[in-house]
């Protein structure tokens, strides 16, 4: 959805509301957040973030974001912008832009831009004040790059005696943006025919969440990679998985999460799969928290692990020593795929006041490589390994310690 579309957008419900009483709401949030790696040669990515490096940085989760609705009736026009410093230049990004209709108690219709409810604090990952972590485990929310779609969401709500019940399906969705993909570099991804359902059953203290998505995804290949690819494929081989454009992605979900007297308690479980040279991934976190009245200490244990069958390439022929150097190549372009980690948290929260608490947190991160990279590919790239844990060729620690403290608000 260009300018254009949403300058229409807003002068459409403008007009509409122009004559009618109707009724106003305005929320703002953020996040000053700073961090740092242990060591150097590493950063820690995340498809919606800069990166996290061994000198304090305060650009990665920082932003600030405002929210303002206006409802007549049935109808709710609901916009929310948010601005975060992305590659030194503060970035601003228009998160929500939509009109929402209440066809009666039950159902209701919601058009233009929206943000998604694929995983479980997927609505909410922005505002890091309703959360208790300082630093979400990216390695489930790295597996949803996109967390704002242009589209229609048809939604259903019930509520029996203490529990509610939602539903949102989502027929059409589409969007475009540039995403962060390693070492602070951006890649164009484009989504459409995006579809998805997500089921929610809570009461107050418990949430049960399930979703699936599929979406067609493009992201532009590089000229070296088709060229690896038309190769082999010269040899009689298919190749069709080992390109990013024109692929079919999926994921599904399922997490709980408990708010007691004492515990915080959220648990999640992801799983995405393409026909790409994206690898199939299952990733899971567990994160407990304890409640000693304004200081909340909490753990987190996170892991994504890929398939490993995704880089076995015995199956592809060579016969001559072109093919087999084309092979080794192909090769060098899957193990820079991998971004299997594990991640082990500690962290406090203190609420100075309601809408306002402080975080820290100290992550300790391993990664697993399967297979190895030629000497030749780690000249050209500089690169050993590029996931979520980024490592510069020549690198060799094993364990990595990443250190965030944030000041979130909410109002």
């Amino acid at each position: 959805m260009n300018l254009n579309k949403l300058l229409l957008l807003f002068f459409l419900v403008t007009s509409l509301f122009s004559n009618d009483k109707y009724t106003t709401n305005f929320n703002y949030f953020g996040n000053l957040s700073a961090g740092k790696l242990n060591s150097s040669g590493y950063d820690l990515n995340d498809y919606n973030h800069d990166s996290t490096n061994d000198s304090i940085g305060f650009s990665a989760y920082s932003k600030v974001a405002a929210q303002f609705s206006l409802t007549y009736d049935d109808l709710t026009f609901t916009a929310q912008g948010l601005l975060r410093e992305k590659h030194s230049s503060l970035t601003p990004e228009i998160t929500w832009f939509n009109i929402k209709y209440d066809i009666n108690d039950n159902y209701a219709l919601r058009l233009g831009r929206i943000q998604t409810k694929v995983l479980l604090n997927s609505e909410s990952l922005d505002i890091d004040y309703l959360h208790l972590w300082a630093k979400p485990p990216v390695e489930v929310y790295r597996l949803m790059p996109v967390r704002t779609f242009n589209g229609l969401e048809l939604s259903y709500n019930e509520t029996i005696d203490d529990k509610s019940f939602h539903i949102s399906i989502v027929p059409f969705g589409f969007y475009k943006s540039d995403i962060n993909s390693n070492k602070n570099r951006d890649v164009s991804l484009k989504i459409d025919n995006s579809h998805s359902v997500s089921l929610t059953l809570e009461n107050e203290t418990i949430t049960y969440k399930a979703s699936f998505s599929k979406s067609d995804t493009n992201i532009k290949d590089l000229d070296s990679t088709l060229m690896i690819v038309n190769g082999l494929k010269a040899y009689g081989n298919d190749m069709q998985r080992y390109t990013f454009e024109d692929r079919v992605t999926y994921s599904s979900s399922f997490g709980v999460q408990y708010a007691g007297e004492l515990f915080l308690f959220d648990t999640e479980l992801a799983h995405f799969k393409s026909n790409s040279l994206l690898p199939t991934s299952t990733a899971a976190y567990v994160m407990l928290g304890y409640k000693m009245d304004k200081l909340t200490p909490y753990m987190i244990y996170a892991e994504n692990k890929n398939d490993k069958s995704h880089f076995n390439t015995s199956n592809i022929k060579t016969s001559d020593d072109r093919s087999v150097a084309l092979k080794k190549a192909l090769n060098d372009v899957l193990y820079l795929q991998n971004y299997s980690q594990q991640t082990t948290s500690i962290g406090v929260r203190y609420d100075i006041k309601v809408g306002l608490a402080l975080k820290t947190q100290i992550d300790r991160i391993t990664t697993t490589n399967y297979g190895d990279i030629s000497s030749l590919s780690i000249d050209m790239t500089g690169y050993e390994r590029v996931g979520i844990l980024s490592r510069d060729a020549g690198t060799r620690d094993k364990v990595i310690y990443a250190w965030t403290v944030s000041l979130s608000f909410a109002y």
